[in-house]
Order: C-alpha cells, then structure tokens, then sequence
C-alpha cells in the first residue's frame, strides 16, 4: 500500500503534524527540526521518467510517488560519475571522482575507468557519524559491493548485511536448475556465450524461490526493516544505508507483478537478462519492437515491486514513530536504455538522458519543501555533506559536494552554472540547455540543445562550434584544468 498521510497519522501523529507544519520552521540543522537520524536508499538502474512522481504515466510506483509528495524532488539531479561503483564512492565519500584521474582498478570489479575499492584512508560519511556516536549499517545485495574488492569497505560499519543471490554470485551457488530452465531465460542470440552463464549463475543463486517475499528487493528492504527495528530501540542515533541492486538486470519479477503490465515471454523465452552487459544493440541481438515491449514489461514489473517494499520500509519507520526524527534520502545511480537509439542497456557513448537522469528525493522530517521540486544541479557528491550538516555535524574539508539542506531553508547552495561527468572513456557537459558527449581525449564530439530536441536525437555540433568549445572547457576546467587521463 501507498504510505499516504492518513497512515502517517494511524501510525504516528506526530510525523503527520511535522509534514503540516514545515512551512513555518527555520534552518535545515536547527535543533528544533535537526533530524536524529538518517536512512540513505540507493536504488539500482531507475529512470527517473518511469516514477509517476516525475511524470510517467504507465509505470506503478505508489509508495515512491508518495514519498515524494513528502520530499523534495530534484529534477536535474545527475551523477557526476557512471556507473554503479563510480556512484557509490562519489554518495560515500561526498568526493567527486570525475574524472577518474589516478583510478586505479581492483581486481574483482569490471575493469573499466572509475571501478575502484575505496581506500580505508579516505572517510565516508557513515564512519564520521560512528565516530559521534551513531549505530551504522549497511544492507545490501548488490554484488559488487559483496565483492572482495569491498570486504574491508563493508567492516566499516557495525552491523552490515548481505544478501546474496544476484549475480555475479560470490562462491557457488546453493542451487543447480536444469539446462532447459536456462535456456527458457536465454535468447537465442545470447545462447553459448558468457551471459547464458551468468543467467545460470543467477538462476541457480535463486532457486526453490517461489513466494514473492524469496525475491531479492523483498528480501533487502524487509532486512532493512528487521535493521531500523533493532536499531529503534537503542540509546544512540543510526545511519543506515540501503543499497538495492534491483531492479537492475536480471528483470525476474513475480508473475503477479508481471501481470500488471501484460506478457513477458519472446518467442518462448522469457529474457530476465536480454543482453550482454553492460548493453547492446536490439537489431544484433534480434530484438523486435513486439520483444521490447515485453521486456519492458519485466522492467516495469521488478520497479513495482521494489517500490513496494520500499513502501514497506518506510511504513516501518512510520510504525515505530522514526519518520518524524529521521531524514531519508532515495537516489539512485542511473538509468537503461529500453529500446531507444536502437540500444537496451547502458554504454558510455549513450550518456543521454535515458541513461544519465536517475531520481533523488530527499524527505525532511519536519516536512519542509514536502512535495515541491527544485532544479538545482545537484549530485551524488552532494549525499555526504547533505546528511552530515543535517544531523549537526562538521563537513571534512576533502569532501568537495554542497549541502543540499539550504534549499529546505528557502535558500540556494553554492551557485552551479553546469554539470560535468564521466562515463568510462566518455565525458559530458551540460549548462542545463546544450549537452556535450565526447570520449575523454576530445574526439567525436556531439552536441544537443535539448531545449529544442528534448529527445537529445540531433547532434548540432557543427552548426554551433562555439558552444562545443564553450563546454569542452568546462570538461577540462572541472578536471583540474588538465588533459583528461588515457585508458
């Protein structure tokens, strides 16, 4: 069910008439209003256009749509670094690691720019809160982060959880289903190659899982809820982040929330994992417009299903009377492309809208800014020192985001004219109207004025020069006014 005001008021007046008395209140880290507490969501794979909050028509997600009639919903929020590890250094450790200069790659992780471990020696802001008291933990079932690679990154925490089952799937699986139920997953054109192992691998990580709560954002945000239970009744404050990889690919959701959308199955396949990662061509892959309509079904049903229980969470936090003393924040690291430009997944040369505008709400427990928009440049460096300045704490000179908690105040943060980030070997630029893709050493750039274009379909580069130049500096002033790094 949808967390709607008149819940709010069943389980807690007191989060109810915070919501209705925000307009009223002063500054974000007032004490009066400072929250105590602060749950972190991190999504995997969400476009921001499949959210009913930010506009989608066909896609349900009820419990995210309310959430952001509580919050504030940034509207050009977008990670200034691609894709799912880069996000997370740069939402720990408020730095920004465009462009990826001296990243060097750990063993374990995809080997491409910015899959780094994050070195002990650099403070997260979930280990400046421990240190000032706080009970933090982490839960999760996103691989790479259960990797070796972030075995010491996941004992900074004192009461981290794993959830294992997605894939790659650290050890062997616990399951082994039959080479016919692999094939049922597997497209033709993807048969014999290294994703029909990884479909498997997946496949035999979940077996015997059959009840919709087996699944794993069921099984991460009722751990989440299990957590912030426990962690209710303790004397100190908590810090919880919880790092959901669904609805990242496989797109497994239950039949009764396939359902809701139509059919699933292609030609008698029903493709949880429809291309090689991170993406590829539809036309290659054999992928017809009547295909990706149905596989843009199994997307849309595992979102609807981790906004349930997203809902669930936050029910939770609601039923224990957190929601009036506890931020929240839901993020997200990027987007997928669904059959648009002829491509399904994400590649670094497709730093387009589909791929690079993921959602951030941010839910103030005295209800300010509940349910309006801002549309600042905000990004995932900005995590860090947002949830440290709310909670009273001192930002560390090395974490280089702003804090987003001035606009709950009526105020703007440090001015942003533009945005820059880094996608592999790929950058881009935008001022909020033209958007600059190019690979990291300046060649095939293209340009978009998405004021014009909002499909960003028409590359303009050579009838406007200038304003590719204009934005070419910008990339390389945000890199420290040096040449951008080879890989």
């Amino acid at each position: 069910m949808p967390l709607t005001r008149r819940r709010l008021v069943q389980a807690g007046g007191g989060a109810a008439a915070g919501l209705a008395l925000g307009g009223g209140l002063d500054a974000f880290a007032q004490a009066a209003s400072r929250p105590r507490n602060v749950v972190v969501v991190i999504i995997d794979n969400v476009r921001a256009d499949y959210l009913g909050a930010y506009g989608a028509k066909t896609v349900r997600t009820p419990n995210i749509d309310a959430f952001a009639r509580q919050g504030l919903r940034f509207t050009r929020f977008r990670p200034e670094a691609f894709p799912t590890i880069p996000v997370r250094r740069s939402i720990m450790t408020g730095r920004r690691v465009y462009p990826f200069r001296n990243s060097k790659l750990t063993r374990g992780l995809p080997q491409a720019p910015g899959w780094t471990a994050i070195d002990p020696s650099i403070p997260i802001f979930t280990d400046l809160l421990g240190r000032a008291g706080f009970h933090t933990g982490y839960v999760t079932d996103n691989p790479h982060i259960l990797s070796p690679a972030y075995d010491r990154f996941r004992k900074r925490f004192d009461e981290p959880v794993r959830i294992k089952g997605q894939a790659p799937y650290r050890g062997r699986p616990p399951g082994r289903v039959s080479r016919r139920t692999v094939r049922r997953h597997t497209i033709p054109k993807l048969r014999g190659r290294p994703t029909q192992k990884r479909i498997r691998e997946y496949l035999d990580a979940n077996k015997g899982h059959t009840k919709v709560s087996d699944y794993l954002a069921p099984r991460v945000f009722t751990a989440a809820s299990e957590w912030v239970t426990r962690a209710s009744v303790r004397p100190e404050p908590f810090a919880l982040v919880v790092d959901s990889f669904d609805p990242h690919e496989p797109w497994d959701p239950p039949d009764s929330y396939l359902r809701r959308y139509g059919k699933g199955n292609v030609n008698g396949v029903r493709p949880i994992q429809p291309f090689a990662p991170p993406g590829g061509s539809i036309r290659d892959l054999g992928l017809k417009p009547a295909g990706m309509r149905r596989i843009r079904n199994l997307y849309k049903a595992e979102l609807t299903l981790v906004d349930a229980y997203f809902g669930r969470l936050m029910a939770t936090l609601s039923s224990l009377g957190r929601l009036q003393d506890t931020l929240v924040v839901l993020v997200s690291d990027h987007g997928v492309l669904l059959g648009e430009r002829g491509e399904i997944g994400k590649r670094d040369a497709q730093m387009h809208k589909e791929v690079t505008r993921p959602p951030l709400i941010i839910r103030d427990p005295a209800g300010r800014r509940g349910g309006s928009s801002s549309d600042y440049f905000a990004s995932t460096h900005d995590i860090g020192p947002t949830v440290l300045r709310a909670l009273g704490r001192p930002v560390p000179r090395a974490m280089d985001g702003v804090d987003l908690g001035a606009l709950f105040a009526g105020r703007r943060p440090p001015r942003r004219s533009h945005q820059t980030a880094s996608y592999g070997v790929y950058v881009s630029a935008t001022d909020g109207r033209w958007l600059l893709i190019s690979d990291n050493q300046g060649a095939n750039k293209q340009l978009y004025d998405t004021r014009r274009d909002p499909g960003e379909r028409r590359n303009v580069a050579r009838q406007n020069p200038d304003t590719v130049r204009r934005l070419w500096r910008l990339v390389i002033k945000d890199a420290g006014g040096r040449p951008l790094p080879r890989f």
